[in-house]
């Protein structure tokens, strides 16, 4: 790249800001790939932790060197009410969502494909997951559900808020099984959806392990504000606002 640039040092017919913006989006872009690497190992961690048997002393070592890590990523961190630098709020990027965020420690992460309002994931659960043994907690199911359901509805074009979620548990969730999580949208009524999915093993799709129901409140623009204030910038712009 060092031959595309002027002898000045800047690149040819770049402005300042093009230049600043396109570093910008490269650091941010290096942010997120380690991010990403954090939260892959952060789970490997976890895993390991619920899985030791290693003698006594080794775990007090451990537990010392993770209190150390602990310490430095303590050492610069944002408020409660502020988004993270490496979302995007509005373009639907969410590194620390704990379903589908690369960053989150107990996120599997799932990734979902949509196919109209269809929504479909898959994943494996380790024992991080555990509740009956060997079997998913029925409480993560309903976090993956209604993170699914959430998805189809904004497949729908009416994204909006859970405003009720039922959940039916029909057989255990196994671990260490590739999972079939789904959801699709069933009705549409102005600025409520409802949408229905499930989870299945990925060898036997037809065999519901759990179900699901939920209905989704769309915000007008003043409600969007008043609940998520920080998806607005400090000139109150954001999506939704003119509603």
């Amino acid at each position: 790249m060092e031959g595309s640039r002027t002898p000045g040092g800047g690149l040819p017919g770049a402005s300042e800001a093009w230049v600043a913006a396109v570093t910008e989006t490269a650091e941010l872009a290096e942010r997120r790939d380690v991010v990403a690497e954090l939260g892959k190992q952060l789970r490997a961690l976890n895993e390991a932790a619920v899985r030791t048997e290693v003698p006594t002393d080794v775990l007090r070592r451990v537990a010392g060197e993770v209190a150390a890590a602990t310490g430095e990523l303590s050492r610069q961190q944002r408020e409660i009410s502020e988004t993270a630098s490496v979302d995007d709020l509005l373009g639907g990027v969410r590194m620390y969502n704990p379903v589908i965020g690369e960053g989150h420690p107990i996120a599997p992460p799932l990734r979902f494909e949509i196919d109209g309002t269809f929504v479909e994931g898959r994943c494996s659960l380790g024992l991080a997951h555990e509740g009956p043994p060997s079997s998913s907690h029925g409480g993560m199911s309903a976090l993956w559900l209604d993170q699914a359901l959430g998805h189809a509805a904004a497949a729908a074009d009416n994204r909006g808020v859970t405003t009720n979620l039922s959940v039916r548990y029909r057989k255990p969730v196994p671990l260490g099984v590739p999972l079939r999580i789904w959801a699709d949208t069933v009705e549409v009524d102005g600025n409520r959806t409802v949408t229905h999915g499930g989870i299945t093993t990925v060898a036997e799709p037809d065999v519901p392990l759990v179900q699901a129901e939920a209905r989704f409140l769309r915000l007008n623009g003043a409600q969007v504000r008043r609940m998520f204030p920080s998806m607005f910038s400090a000139s109150g712009a954001a999506a939704g606002e003119g509603e």
